[in-house]
């Protein structure tokens, strides 16, 4: 699956143009050839309710809800397999048929996704697929990246690992994603933007030898604008 599943309209001609050809060179032989199916194999998806303030949410795949327990605010999903090839994906309220955001795309075989549910600072309730990239911790460490899903954000975020004085991040942009960080086991964060209480030190019980993405939002109250940190362990 790519980060896009819609073709742009000059790729779209080429790739009519590509298609027509191929018709043309089948004709002009005079021959009929079955079609090579496409090999399909397992690929793993989970999901994440990064909405705050949502409804507990029932996931679905290719219309097939396979939710057990519905998804609340902050939770993730265990790990499904599905098969390779084209897949849509939707999250709707628990016990509802109204589609509140949805996705679909080609998956290949082997791949591995997290779908994030979240606003887009726009204010469109989006799911986004987060590919759970291999990532091996040098000994004695666990590697950490960093997502800002806070939508309410009207300036950049901070991170900062406690203990050390330069941030981490400086400065990491609305729906934006970090590079991987190798951090020391137990090692805690805080997180800044302006216009926002500082956090308290966020510990995510991080343990050598693991991978983790750490997303961060906020709540709604305007009086006390806090940030919150929510983690993960890649796959």
């Amino acid at each position: 699956m790519k980060p896009s599943f819609l073709l742009s309209s000059k790729a779209g001609k080429v790739f009519m143009v590509v298609c027509l050809s191929v018709i043309v060179l089948v004709a002009s032989c005079g021959k009929k050839y079955d079609p090579v199916p496409e090999p399909v194999g397992d690929a793993k998806i989970r999901f994440v309710n990064a909405l705050h303030g949502s409804a507990a949410q029932d996931f679905y795949v290719n219309g097939t809800k396979k939710s057990t327990t519905p998804l609340a605010y902050g939770a993730t999903s265990e790990n499904l397999t599905i098969t390779s090839g084209q897949n849509a994906f939707n999250l709707n309220d628990a016990g509802s048929t109204v589609v509140n955001a949805s996705i679909q795309g080609n998956v290949s075989i082997g791949d591995r996704f997290t779908f994030l549910y979240f606003k887009h600072p726009e204010g469109k309730l989006v799911l986004a697929p987060v590919p759970d990239v291999a990532s091996n911790p040098v000994a004695g460490k666990a590697n950490v990246r960093f997502i800002n899903l806070n939508t309410t954000l009207n300036s950049q975020l901070t991170v900062h690992t406690v203990g050390v004085v330069s941030p981490t991040i400086p400065s990491l942009g609305a729906q934006a994603i970090s590079d991987f960080f190798p951090v020391d086991a137990g090692t805690k964060f805080s997180f800044s933007a302006t216009g926002w209480l500082t956090a308290t030190d966020y510990d995510g019980a991080i343990v050598a030898g693991k991978t983790y993405t750490i997303w961060i939002d906020g709540n709604t109250d305007p009086a006390n604008k806090q940030l919150i940190g929510h983690i993960f362990e890649q796959n």
